[in-house]
């Protein structure tokens, strides 16, 4: 599915399902082109810069797993094309 700026997505983190899906804002598209090495090749990578949306996930998250969000639209994250579960229905 093609998303775009602005488009608000369900994400799941890539440190496991134990910790809770979240839905943010797509902000920016982000493509790393795979590149050569010294001792090894680095694998490319796509996603987007987004900030988390809802008060009530970033509460949980930071009181629950520790992880420093404070407020909607203020802190920024990586998302990963493969963490994004399904765009939010308007």
């Amino acid at each position: 599915m093609e998303y775009k700026t602005g488009d608000v997505v369900l994400v799941k983190s890539p440190a496991g399902d134990a910790i809770p899906h979240i839905h943010v804002k797509l902000l920016k598209r982000i493509i790393i082109k795979p590149s050569k090495g010294n001792s090894f090749d680095w694998p490319g990578y796509s996603g987007w810069d987004a900030t988390p949306v809802y008060q009530e996930e970033i509460d949980m998250l930071r009181k629950q797993w520790s992880i420093p969000f404070t407020t909607p639209e203020k802190d920024l994250t990586f998302v990963y094309d493969r963490n994004i579960i399904k765009i939010k229905e308007k």
